[in-house]
């Protein structure tokens, strides 16, 4: 059985069930990571504030938030993986052995990646993440023995 196939993992504890995939498809979208914390956890007009662009120097991207610059690029997820959009349905806290459930509302093959500096720079957490997923895959992976000649 595929993780496609699931409709709920076993609990993970007391109190969480993990819903991954609904009965209806779920849209395709580009998820951004800021270099922020951002204290509200409802509905915000996004794309009204937040406008990035193309940068044509080093084929990064600019945006500003909140006054300040930022600069971004496009980070593909490494091959075999995709990115789930989780939603909570439970609101508040919840009481020992109470049901969480996590209910997909999207999905993702790449995500922005912002922060204050260069966000290619090959010392960067993300870009060290990224690597050793790729790594590990190949590391682990269950590759085909070399042809006999």
């Amino acid at each position: 059985m595929s993780w496609h196939q699931l409709k709920a993992w076993p609990k993970m504890t007391d109190s969480t069930v993990l819903c991954v995939k609904p009965e209806e498809k779920t849209p395709q979208c580009t998820p951004n990571l800021l270099p922020c914390d951002i204290s509200s956890t409802g509905p915000a007009p996004v794309s009204a504030y937040f406008h990035p662009s193309e940068a044509a120097s080093d084929g990064g991207r600019t945006a500003h938030f909140r006054g300040r610059q930022l600069r971004g690029r496009h980070l593909p997820l490494p091959a075999g993986y995709e990115g789930l959009v989780l939603q909570d349905t439970v609101a508040a806290s919840i009481a020992d052995g109470e049901e969480r459930r996590w209910v997909e509302r999207g999905t993702f093959s790449e995500l922005g990646y912002w922060k204050h500096d260069d966000p290619t720079a090959a010392t960067d957490p993300m870009a060290k993440a990224m690597d050793f997923c790729r790594l590990a895959g190949v590391l682990h992976g269950h590759h085909a023995p070399p042809p006999q000649v």
